[in-house]
């Protein structure tokens, strides 16, 4: 089983968490999420590792899923802050969320870890909603992605429906929502993905619960 403790994972694999934004946002962040220190990157002061994290975004997601520079700037840094976790000078994963509208709520924007195996991918992610000081997460995901193993982990994904057709990856998307920390159900059915993105456009609303994807990568696990 994988673990639960983010600080336990990152005292395995001798990670630090860092967060990369402006310097406006950082009064607003809980700079000891979970307990773990963060280490504040004003991005104003550090182009180093605002390139070194497009670059590796831009390895990560290629094509229509690609990051433009002035999306960077204006929508990540500016409004708030990337959660790093860094091997010394290398970002092994990344975890950025929008603010929302909607008090406690965050818009999950792109999570990208570049080594398997270790639990980053949900370290990361649970040190920035927790930074962020986060009570509900929506975000859009595909059905087929290792995110969403990730993204059950912090309780069962609310189908709302399919992603906007403008999305890069409409077709293989979803927009779910996730209350941090909800009891999973004691019921689950595994079910085709081609079958569960047929449900979703018909309206019906899907509740996804971990570990979400299955091992052959063409089912989604329900709730029952």
């Amino acid at each position: 089983m994988p673990s639960t403790d983010p600080a336990a994972i990152l005292d395995a694999h001798g990670l630090r968490f860092a967060a990369l934004g402006s310097a406006a946002a950082r009064p607003h962040l809980d700079l000891a999420p979970l307990g773990v220190d963060a280490t504040f990157l004003e991005a104003e002061h550090e182009p180093g590792w605002v390139a070194r994290y497009h670059l590796v975004n831009l390895a990560r997601f290629g094509g229509p899923l690609s990051l433009p520079g002035w999306v960077l700037a204006d929508l990540y840094l500016l409004p708030s802050a990337i959660g790093l976790l860094l091997d010394g000078d290398d970002i092994v994963a990344a975890y950025y969320a929008a603010p929302s509208l909607e008090p406690g709520t965050v818009i999950g924007v792109s999570l990208l870890s570049l080594r398997e195996g270790l639990g980053a991918g949900y370290a990361v992610k649970a040190l920035t909603l927790a930074m962020y000081r986060a009570k509900v997460q929506r975000g859009i995901t595909q059905w087929r992605s290792r995110a969403v193993r990730v993204h059950t982990r912090f309780g069962p994904l609310e189908v709302e429906g399919p992603a906007p057709a403008v999305h890069g990856a409409a077709a293989e998307s979803f927009v779910y929502r996730v209350a941090l920390g909800a009891p999973t159900p004691d019921t689950r059915v595994a079910v085709p993905i081609a079958e569960a993105i047929a449900r979703t456009a018909a309206g019906e609303r899907l509740t996804i619960v971990g570990p979400g994807l299955h091992a052959d990568g063409e089912h989604v696990w329900l709730a029952e």
